[in-house]
């Protein structure tokens, strides 16, 4: 799938074994919410069919830590 543009979050996924899915993989995004660490939409996952949650960061080289944490 690729990587994001943030080291310590690509650092992040690795570890956990996650993958990182570019914004253009998904369809009918729908704003929900405006959270702490950036903005929360709702989208379909045009490869797997499925309604998924979204968040786009906000300042992720100053919050890395904290979000990660949160996560």
């Amino acid at each position: 799938f690729g990587e994001s543009e943030n080291v310590i979050l690509n650092e992040f996924i690795s570890e956990k074994k996650l993958k990182w899915v570019p914004y253009n993989k998904f369809n009918n995004v729908e704003y929900l919410d405006k959270g702490g660490f950036g903005t929360i939409y709702k989208a379909i996952w045009k490869d797997k069919n499925k309604v998924v949650v979204l968040k786009s960061l906000n300042n992720m080289n100053e919050n890395s830590n904290d979000f990660l944490n949160e996560v």
